[in-house]
């Protein structure tokens, strides 16, 4: 090796010497530097502080605090305490309803000095939204359970809340609603669909259970119509509110809610139906069906209908030619009836007939074909045979109780199934007419007029002798008589030099007796009495009114019968009429030709009214020689003409058997 070879090496160890002691130098400052910079980087001070409430500034216990990755919780009291090294970090606090809170922290500072950092969170705004679930409509007023607390929302159905922990459970309820709930897990707004409660109601009729469709049901402010299976569903429709289902024809119903379906019955209150002739099956139009105070009548179909009927209730149907029927019905919506035509077979019993008397005549009736009783029940006179109550009859003594008592009358015939008819004259009153002169016929001179037999008449224009009598009819149908027969309700005839305060003339004449029938029938239609007026028996023959103020088609629509006494003996004075009025050939005395009196008597009569005739016949022996043959002849000949029924008038009511048969109709 040369010289200049072991000085290059020779430097070189002096190199690599010096180098290792270069770098275990370097090495030493290195581990010496990185430790004192560890401890420095990780040295710590305490933070400590309180957390409260912002707005109430109390203490905020199990507050959580994060801080340069370190988390610490506040106790109780709200303090808290956290290591923090050096440097700038961002510190985080949560707490259980409260909003977030961020704060700065600077190391640094806490080796400068010691200091404490208090925090404050503010509660959290929660906002709970009740709404209707379909609709999306607010529910104001809306009771809502806040854990135990009930709080209402406002009316956009909102409530305001704060400090509203994790899990707070929320219920909702209103009627008409079903409840809803939730808890609250961070949500905001909370939001409560309540859902409507809904109710099906079915509507049926009570007599047939079927469903009744077009029915308004009601709850609340809903109105809703049922459909062709009776059903409707109500929304929203609060616990405990009253249903209402109405329907015209029906009885309105109502019940209360409380859950799931509501069947409601409607019960009928039209009753309706068809009147019919038991024998001929064809309608009776104008029957007369009474409820109570209402009356309705028949049309030409037969038909009625009531409405507002109760559920049971008693019917009353009265057409004349048919007897009365009454009838109890319950729980049906339609009555027909079939009515047995009923024509009256009777005699007349004179007023204040003695009870001996009435009980000859009454086992007369039930032992013969005789099915009616005439009874007089005031007198030409002007007395009445019941103790009436009628103010001015009693102010003139008009009650003379001295025959047979009226009730008795009527429960006796009641008992035996006997057709009991009052008679009761009207304007032939001698009691009223001296009691009462202005109301009378009377002559210039102010005497009352008086016919040869003594009777004296009331004046047919004045309206008190309307009033008086209708009165005394009144109380006559109260005591149970099936039928008010007028007599001598008519002028007295031709007289002259009499003064009646009103013109004279036969429309005027005809219009007062019509007037006067009119009246009575508008007034005793409610207690459902027949009505017959008497009538001249040449009225079937004439056309005029004979000075009567009677003309049949002008009298018949206000009366259930007209009733024309055809007694042959009264034609006697009228022979001309025989052939001109009643087309009689080869009679010129009536007496003679009883049978043919009597037939086109009813014949000419039935033509100059449509309302039912039941003739008067005679029975008494009179001018001619008339006998039980005769008085046959007559009933022969006013059933074979078509008369409903026919009556036998004898004065002192005595009747020979023999002029009728056993046998009942």
């Amino acid at each position: 090796m040369n010289s200049c070879g072991l000085v290059v090496e020779m430097i070189y160890a002096i190199i690599r010497a010096m180098w290792k002691k270069i770098l275990l130098g370097v090495c030493l400052v290195v581990c010496i530097s990185g430790g004192v910079l560890f401890f420095f980087l990780h040295e710590t001070r305490p933070l400590t502080g309180l957390v409260r409430d912002a707005m109430t500034h109390a203490p905020i216990a199990n507050a959580q605090i994060m801080v340069a990755d370190r988390a610490t919780t506040t106790d109780a009291a709200g303090a808290y305490r956290v290591e923090i090294p050096r440097g700038k970090f961002d510190l985080t606090l949560q707490a259980d309803g409260y909003d977030p809170g961020r704060a700065q922290v600077l190391g640094d500072d806490l080796f400068a000095r010691a200091f404490s950092l208090d925090l404050e969170l503010e509660p959290n705004r929660v906002i709970v939204r009740v709404q209707d679930a379909e609709s999306k409509t607010p529910l104001a007023n809306t009771q809502v359970m806040i854990s135990d607390r009930p709080v209402p929302t406002n009316a956009a159905g909102l409530i305001e809340l704060r400090n509203v922990k994790l899990g707070t459970p929320f219920a909702a309820q209103l009627p008409g609603y079903q409840p809803a709930t939730a808890a609250f897990d961070g949500q905001n707004p909370v939001e409560l669909g309540l859902l409507p409660l809904s109710v099906s109601v079915r509507v049926i009729d009570q007599y047939t259970n079927q469903p009744l469709a077009n029915v308004t049901v009601q709850a609340d402010t809903q109105t809703v119509a049922s459909d062709a299976q009776g059903r409707v569903t109500l929304w929203r429709v609060k616990p405990g509110a009253q249903i209402r289902a109405a329907k015209p024809g029906y009885d309105s119903a109502t019940a209360t809610f409380t859950q799931g379906e509501l069947q409601l019955t409607l019960r009928p209150n039209v009753l309706a139906g068809s009147v019919t002739d038991a024998a001929t099956n064809q309608p009776i139009s104008g029957t007369l069906v009474y409820l109570g105070s209402t009356i309705v009548t028949t049309n030409a179909k037969g038909e009625y209908r009531l409405e507002n009927v109760p559920a049971k209730a008693t019917l009353i149907f009265k057409a004349p030619g048919y007897r009365k029927t009454e009838l109890t019905i319950s729980q049906v919506a339609r009555r027909d009836l079939k009515l047995a035509a009923f024509a009256a077979q009777g005699v007349h019993l004179p007023f204040g007939a003695t009870p001996e008397h009435f009980r000859e005549v009454i086992s007369l009736i039930d032992k013969t074909e005789l099915n009616a009783l005439v009874i007089s029940v005031k007198a030409e006179k002007g007395r009445v045979a019941w103790d009436t109550q009628v103010p001015l009859a009693k102010e003139i003594g008009a009650p003379a109780l001295h025959g047979v008592d009226l009730k008795h009358v009527i429960a006796q015939c009641r008992a035996l199934n006997i057709y009991c008819i009052a008679r009761l004259p009207v304007f032939q009153d001698n009691l009223l007419a001296n009691a009462r002169p202005a109301q009378a016929v009377r002559y210039a001179n102010g005497a009352l007029f008086t016919e040869t037999n003594g009777q004296q008449w009331l004046n047919p224009f004045v309206q008190e002798n309307w009033n008086y009598n209708i009165a005394l009819a009144k109380e006559v149908a109260a005591l149970g008589f099936d039928e008010v027969q007028f007599d001598y309700v008519r002028f007295p005839g031709r007289t002259n030099g009499l003064v009646w305060g009103a013109e004279y003339t036969e429309d005027a004449r005809i219009a007062a007796i019509a007037g006067f029938l009119a009246r009575a029938q508008k007034e005793l239609r409610s207690t459902g009495v027949f009505i017959s007026a008497d009538v001249f028996g040449l009225t079937t023959a004439t056309d005029d009114d004979q000075h009567t103020g009677q003309r049949l088609r002008d009298l018949g629509p206000y009366v259930d019968y007209v009733c024309p006494m055809v007694y042959p003996d009264t034609w006697v004075d009228a022979a001309d009429l025989l052939l001109r009025g009643l087309q009689i050939r080869n009679c010129t005395e009536a007496t003679k030709c009883p049978y043919e009196v009597i037939f086109n008597s009813y014949k000419r009569a039935a033509e100059k009214t449509p309302t039912k005739i039941r003739l008067w016949l005679q029975a008494y022996s009179g001018r001619g020689d008339f006998g039980v043959a005769q008085y046959r002849l007559q009933k022969k000949a006013a059933t074979e003409a078509g008369s409903v029924g026919w009556m036998f008038w004898s004065g002192g009511g005595t009747y020979d058997p023999r002029m009728f048969d056993a046998s009942k109709p």
